[in-house]
Order: C-alpha cells, then sequence, then structure tokens
C-alpha cells in the first residue's frame, strides 16, 4: 500500500516537473525519493534556479539615406566659389578724363569761336576716345547735342547722361557696356561758377569679375578771382569729403575731372584722401606734385595702381578741344589685397 502511494507521488511530481519545463520555467535538478521512501519532496523548498543572463537582441541595421543637395544650393555652391575665384583677381582697365569743350561755346556768340563747331569737333573726339582703348571716360562741358554723338559713335552708355534733364549732361560719365554694367547713380552739388551743379557719381560692376567700383567726376570753378577761386577750394575739399566716404565702403574709388588747378589740387585732396594720381607725385614726406601736371585729373583709392599715362596734346592741337585727353591704365588689386582690414 506504501509502495503504491510512494509511486503515485512520484508519477504526480514527474508530471508536474513535465509541466513547469514545458512552460519555460527553468529548474534546478531535484533528487526524487526511491520509491520505497517515507518522505515527499517539497517543491516549494527547492532553491530558485539563477536567471540566466538575456541575451541582447541585435541592433535593427537600417539602410542609410544618401542625402542629395536640391539644385538650388548646387548652384548657390557655384555661384558662391565662382565669386571667390573671381575675386582674387585683378582688375584692369583704362579710365580717362576729358573737357570736350561744350558746343555753346564755339556756337555763334561763343567765347571759343577760333574752334570748329561741335559737329565737326565731337566725332573727332570720338575718335580719340577709341584710339586710347577707354572703358569709362568722364567727360566735362558734354553737352546734349555732343552727348548723343559720342554715344552713337563710341556705343558707349552715359550716367547720368539725361536724367537730370538736357541742362544737366556737362558731367556725364561714358562707360563700355560690354566691360562695365550699371549698378547705381546719384550725385552731389558743388557751385560752379555762381550755380550749384550736379557732380557725378557711378557705382560699376565688372562683368568678367563680379567686381564693383565707384567713379567720381567733377568740373570745379575756374578763374582766381575771390568768389571763384573760393568756390574752386570749396570743390575740391567737397569732392574729397565725398571720396573718403564712398572709401568706407571699402570698393575701390576713382575721381575724375577738369579740377582748375594743378599743384593746388594735388596737395589740397590727395593727402586728405590718401588717394594716388596716375600723373605720379608724392606725399610721403610732406607734399610733392608731378614735374608737369595738367588741370585734368585721373586718380584713385589706395591700392589702385596706374600705368601707361597718357597726357594726349592732339585735342588742344587739333582744336578739337580746349583740353587735354588724358588717360591711364589702372589695376584693381583683389578684393583681399584691397582691404585693408583683411587678415
Amino acid at each position: 500500500m506504501r509502495a503504491g502511494r510512494s509511486l503515485t507521488v512520484a508519477v504526480v511530481l514527474s508530471l508536474v516537473l513535465t509541466a513547469l519545463v514545458g512552460g519555460g520555467i527553468a529548474l534546478t535538478r531535484v533528487d526524487l525519493p526511491s520509491i520505497g521512501g517515507d518522505a515527499v519532496t517539497d517543491l516549494a523548498a527547492a532553491p530558485a534556479a539563477p536567471k540566466a543572463a538575456a541575451t541582447p537582441e541585435p541592433a535593427r541595421i537600417v539602410s542609410g539615406v544618401r542625402l542629395r543637395p536640391t539644385p538650388q544650393a548646387l548652384r548657390r555652391a557655384r555661384m558662391a566659389a565662382r565669386a571667390e575665384r573671381l575675386a582674387s583677381l585683378p582688375v584692369t582697365f583704362v579710365l580717362a578724363t576729358f573737357n570736350v569743350l561744350g558746343s555753346n561755346h564755339t556756337a555763334p556768340g561763343g567765347d571759343r569761336r577760333k574752334f570748329p563747331p561741335a559737329s565737326a569737333r565731337t566725332p573727332q573726339a570720338a575718335a580719340l576716345i577709341r584710339q586710347h582703348g577707354v572703358s569709362v571716360v568722364g567727360l566735362q562741358e558734354v553737352k546734349p547735342d555732343q552727348l548723343t554723338t559720342l554715344q552713337r559713335l563710341t556705343g558707349f552708355a552715359a550716367y547720368p547722361g539725361f536724367a537730370f534733364g538736357s541742362k544737366e549732361t556737362d558731367n556725364s560719365i561714358l562707360y563700355d557696356t560690354s566691360r562695365f554694367e550699371f549698378v547705381s547713380g546719384t550725385s552731389f552739388p558743388v557751385v560752379f561758377e555762381s550755380r550749384a551743379r550736379p557732380q557725378t557719381v557711378l557705382r560699376l560692376r565688372d562683368r568678367a569679375t563680379g567686381r564693383e567700383m565707384y567713379f567720381v567726376n567733377m568740373h570745379v570753378s575756374a578763374g582766381h578771382d575771390a568768389r571763384d577761386t573760393a568756390s574752386r577750394i570749396a570743390g575740391h575739399l567737397t569732392g574729397a569729403e565725398q571720396v573718403n566716404r564712398l572709401m568706407a565702403t571699402g570698393l575701390p574709388v576713382f575721381l575724375t575731372g577738369d579740377m582748375n588747378d594743378r599743384a593746388e589740387f594735388f596737395c589740397r585732396v590727395i593727402p586728405r584722401t590718401g588717394m594716388v594720381a596716375a600723373v605720379g607725385g608724392s606725399t610721403a614726406n610732406g607734399c610733392a606734385p608731378p614735374a608737369r601736371m595738367p588741370v585734368d585729373w585721373v586718380v584713385a583709392s589706395p591700392g589702385v595702381s596706374f600705368s601707361d599715362y597718357w597726357l594726349d596734346e592732339t585735342p588742344v592741337n587739333r582744336r578739337i578741344s580746349d583740353h587735354f585727353l588724358v588717360s591711364a591704365r589702372a589695376t584693381v588689386p583683389p578684393a583681399a589685397e584691397a582691404d585693408p582690414t583683411e587678415d
């Protein structure tokens, strides 16, 4: 009887263990009593099996996504790289100044009646501009009839041209549109022979490099009486102030014009602005103007260099004008070199 009961207990325990193991519960080995034994193993008293260390689940590998820049971003990057590359190049062009002798001076009743009329002189003036290989020229005394002819024969654009009306074309700047494009234009007044007249400020962009620069063109009073002398000096000082304001932008600045002074203009304007004159001269140890200079000037902001200065006396000799045509080749250094604040 006792043997039968022990067998029954053993069978029951075997079934329970099988169920537990099948259910995923890990148990340690339990020694069952022999069939003939009196004791029944107490399962609750069996020592708990240590938990097996959990095997970490392998990390999921997600296919990477290749980021492609948009066409707009690529275009902007290319444009920025091109602009940086072009800014590292110098800009070279021929700049000139020319008082063409206004047509009113040679018209009936004018004060230069020994000169031919403008209809004969202006085509010769256009030929001289082309001969000098000019890209930008500051004109003085150019009247509407002369300006129209000069533009037609050179193919150049003009500023202000007729923007201020037909009475204010005198100080227009002509420029080669295949080389430069218009950015902006303005003016400032100086008194010229008792009347305030606009002096031209033109901002152009070099098409090849994208570099921008300012051009200032002036004509101040002639004469040596007290009134004209005072207005001429005031005009020089106003021009110097305008040039300094423009140079503060960091862009190159060029000044052309009939200044109606030689050494006086040089020593009055060059030291105040730090500009360099195409004709030469120095302000390193005081003011040392060049040996020979006309009243017509081509000057530029520091950093610009000049070569091939040409004081063309043929306009006077050929009676095209009572002023020389003055030109020079200007070289604007790369942007980083032109900016004195650049590290």
